[in-house]
């Protein structure tokens, strides 16, 4: 069979290729054995066996997957040190690419370069997704045979997206049994916990396989009530107090001046109020910090060689996700008229009507958004093995999407000025403290839906030839091409209003058109080695795309591998990358202005301001040159060490400032671009869109005129990035055999920043943003320990992020590094009782953040799209967490 790997075969494929981490190197699995040793090809080449020319490859297999104790791929492939949790993310949606995060997926950022410029495949073929990114949860664990990352741009051989890399889910085929897990976690104080169960089962026979897996998950919400670090009142923290005054009770506000009410204000203690005083609170209360989320995922494959030449192949995948989310307590401005019912006239006060900074939380139950991602896709295809040793393969896929997010209880503003008129008692709203409102008025005031569908379709063809050209005396000259169609149907949808409100659909959709080939040539090889050539390889490869609504593309890549001696590789690679613009990025999720509130980088209350989402036709794709040089040393059998240097240039990158709430601190670099404009031209450009009939979400106009906006953010996707990154990614591997069944594993992997530069339009000088919070960082690194010794194993892990500077403050602040430590400990209890029923048995127990490292603080106010008091891009909240688990084979 194919591109199947037994263990020997997968050791010596790892051999040639780079961990960026390991975990158990383990025991082989007894029913993995049974697959017939082949040689496969690894993610970045469709040309080259192991890793590919000039790049390096970070293997996952079942053993780190496993060891790794995450229950979901996406958490998995994000312990990775290339790995930046920076836009498409579950716990914060505050960077690009976070707007359109509605249903709070995972996707991967590999070095931070952009949230939609990592490429994730399955088995090599493309993924249907929410037109938007790829979330890896889509696959279970059960049924991943290895995860592939290549961390170098790969556009000449997969098309858009592949600008920092590709990650490839290797679907298993190797599984001849079954397998069963269930694990359950929790945090130290309880208010987190996660449980997991699964089983998977296959047969491998003469002529093919059949496997199938299912999981089920469950996690909790993090709510950042159960965080003293996430709080608006960072002045315990050496910091500011960032409360607000819109509280329960409020703070009334007249001709400009505050009084903070009493909890029960009356026309009895109407002169109970001091001028200047205020009532603060916290800003976000209820905020969840991390969903409420299930998973339900299920994946098979199947092959069938019908003679020895032609074989059928097939995988598929269903999942859906279902998410939770409580949103932060609803607080706004009151205007309070004297028509009120319960109207309090302060002694002297003459006007008609004053205002009242007010927070729901007593009068409502916390509000929340749900929805789900759900999706699937099947993809069979068909191998020929042709004369001359070539071979023929044509594939089929197809699948759908469906994701919502919906809320229901939404503040419906004119119910809340009729009601605050309202002069009956039965229909006035009380914002006075006696909660005399009603239950039918808050039913009426809070009746808001936002309902946000997408559906989608993709259908994928791919027809591929590869074979050998000629012999040289370093070896055979290798070429594939082949040509590939992508047919997309988008559909993006909103209900937006009072209960009943349809929900309407916008339809796009797009195709393109792919050639490509890739050519092998080996110069030096076993036939013709000298010293100083005892290997030589080269690859180029030329990919061109034809989009029906982004143009025309064509991008080349080479790649050479050079073995002066033996054990000793130099690796260089240089090409060009592409990613087309999201067809949401182009028409918009929606078209509205969003009145929130921004991060003030001179310190205090938060700037009110109102941010533009909508179409923008002239959007264009985003380009890049990227190169790399490295090396891989086997310096010993015992000893691995591998290095890269790396340089991406990307030009026209696309910039989203929608959820962006700390853009004041570089409110500079956007000079002349109109994506931010202050004063008059602010006020004027609000009230240019609602004339054109765009509504207003989240905080209200003041006083519902546009002439008192003083803050405008162009949070439409604009053309305006450009950017240079260059570092240092590096890996080191040891092993100490300690005598019989007795071994000791030392890694230490990172990737080490060096220059990352930033202009925000193509005429503007690149600036130093590396090292800044929600920008990529300087150093992340893991380092691990693992012993084995006979059945049992420990290992203990550390993750380091290193500590940068936090300039959305004036001053600038340093935040401390971060360094949580993790230890797990597996008892492979077959091995301990052979023979017995409980041969296969394995238990797990562990440790996350074992001495219960607090995130380092970081003065910045709690936002409602993540982070607050701490980074939720650089530090995980949860706490220290126990974990215990149990997995059977048979």
């Amino acid at each position: 069979m194919k591109r199947t790997v037994s263990n020997f075969r997968f050791g010596q494929l790892l051999a040639g290729v780079s961990l960026a981490t390991v975990a158990l190197p383990g025991m082989a699995l007894a029913q993995d054995e049974a697959a017939d040793e082949e040689v496969i090809i690894v993610t970045g080449s469709r040309v080259s066996v192991g890793a590919p020319v000039g790049s390096t490859a970070t293997v996952l297999g079942r053993e780190e997957i496993t060891a790794s104790g995450n229950v979901t791929i996406d958490r998995v492939v994000r312990e990775l040190p290339q790995v930046f949790d920076l836009g498409v993310s579950e716990n914060s949606r505050a960077q690009a690419g976070g707007s359109g995060n509605i249903v709070y997926g995972n996707t991967i950022n590999l070095r931070g370069i952009g949230p939609y410029a990592t490429l994730v495949l399955v088995d090599g073929h493309r993924v249907v997704n929410n037109s938007r990114s790829t979330d890896p949860s889509v696959i279970p664990t059960l049924g991943v045979e290895r995860v592939e990352v290549v961390a170098n741009g790969a556009s000449a051989i997969y098309g858009s997206d592949a600008v920092a890399g590709v990650v490839n889910l290797i679907p298993r085929r190797s599984l001849d049994g079954v397998e069963a897990f269930a694990r359950y976690n929790t945090s130290e104080d309880g208010a987190f916990d996660e449980w997991a169960a699964g089983a998977a089962i296959g047969t491998v026979f003469d002529r093919g396989q059949v496997m199938l897996a299912f999981e089920h998950v469950e996690r909790s919400n993090l709510s950042g009530n159960d965080r003293d670090f996430f709080t608006s009142d960072l002045r315990p923290f050496g910091g500011p107090d960032y409360r607000i005054q819109q509280c329960s009770p409020g703070t009334m506000v007249i001709d400009g001046v505050t009084y903070a009410l009493p909890d029960q204000y009356t026309q009895a203690n109407a002169d109970a109020v001091t001028a200047g005083t205020a009532n603060l609170c916290e800003s976000n209360r209820n905020q969840d910090l991390f969903p409420e989320q299930s998973y339900n995922s299920v994946n098979a494959t199947a092959s069938y060689e019908f003679t020895d030449g032609l074989e059928f192949f097939f995988d598929g995948f269903y999942s859906k996700r279902k998410f939770e989310r409580n949103s932060p307590v609803v607080n706004t401005r009151l205007t309070v008229p004297e028509t009120n019912a319960f109207f309090v006239r302060p002694t002297g006060f003459t006007g008609s009507s004053y205002d009242i900074d007010y927070s729901f939380i007593d009068d409502i139950p916390p509000s929340f958004t749900s929805g789900s991602a759900e999706s699937w896709q099947v993809s069979p295809g068909v191998r020929v093995e042709l004369p001359y040793d070539w071979t023929a393969e044509a594939i089929v896929s197809y699948g759908e999407t469906r994701d919502i997010s919906a809320s229901y209880d939404g503040l419906d503003r004119g119910a809340l000025s009729a009601a605050l008129a309202s002069s009956d008692p039965t229909t006035a709203f009380d914002p006075y403290g006696f909660g005399r409102t009603s239950d039918s008025v808050l039913a009426d005031m809070f009746d808001q839906i936002f309902v946000a569908p997408t559906n989608g379709q993709l259908l994928f063809v791919e027809l591929g030839l590869d074979g050998p050209l000629f012999e040289l005396p370093g070896g055979t000259v290798m070429l594939a091409t082949g040509y590939e169609r992508q047919k997309f149907n988008v559909s993006l949808g909103a209900a937006i209003g009072a209960p009943g409100t349809q929900t309407r659909f916008r339809e796009f959709d797009r195709s393109v058109d792919s050639v490509y080939g890739e050519l092998l040539v080996p110069l030096f090889g076993p036939g013709n080695a000298m010293p100083g050539f005892e290997e030589l390889e080269l690859t180029a490869a030329v990919r061109h795309d034809r989009y029906s609504d982004a143009g025309n593309t064509t991008n080349p890549q080479f790649g050479v591998n050079w073995m002066p001696v033996d054990n000793l590789t130099i690796r260089g690679s240089y090409g060009t990358a592409f990613r087309a613009p999201t067809i949401p990025e182009i028409y918009g999720n929606s078209f509205a202005l969003y009145g929130q509130n921004y991060q003030n980088p001179d310190g205090g209350a938060p700037v009110l301001g109102f941010a533009v989402s909508g179409p923008n036709l002239d959007l264009g794709p985003e380009t890049a040159t990227t190169w790399s040089v490295g090396a891989d040393w086997d310096a010993t059998s015992d000893l691995r060490l591998s290095v890269t240097y790396f340089d991406v240039s990307y030009e026209d990158q696309v910039t989203a400032l929608l959820s962006n709430l700390s853009i004041l601190a570089q409110e500079s670099q956007y000079d002349g671009t109109g994506a931010i404009l202050r004063g008059q031209a602010a006020a004027d450009r609000v009230q240019d869109l609602i004339d054109q009939g765009v509504s207003v979400r989240g905080a209200p106009i003041p006083g519902g005129d546009p002439q008192n906006v003083s803050l405008f953010i162009d949070g439409r996707s604009l053309n305006l990035g450009k950017s240079v990154m260059r570092g240092i990614d590096f890996s080191v591997r040891y092993l100490a055999d300690l005598g019989p069944n007795d071994f000791l594993t030392l890694n230490a992997s990172g990737t080490y920043l060096t220059d990352y530069k930033v202009a925000t339009t193509p005429t503007a000088p690149l600036l130093d943003q590396l090292n800044l919070i929600f920008r990529p960082l300087r150093l992340k690194a893991r380092v691990s320990a693992n012993w084995d010794h006979g059945p049992f194993s420990v290992r203990a892990m550390a993750t380091h992020v290193g500590g940068y500077t936090n300039d959305v403050v004036t001053p600038v602040e340093q935040v401390d590094s971060y360094m949580p430590v993790d230890l797990s400990f597996t008892w492979r209890v077959g091995d301990s009782f052979a023979g017995s029923v409980l041969s296969g048995l394995e238990l797990t127990a562990e440790v996350r953040n074992l001495f219960d490292t607090d995130p380092p603080y970081v003065n910045f106010a709690p936002s409602g799209n993540g982070s607050g008091g701490y980074d939720a891009t650089a530090a995980n909240p949860i706490g220290r967490q126990f974990a215990a688990g149990a997995r059977i084979r048979f």
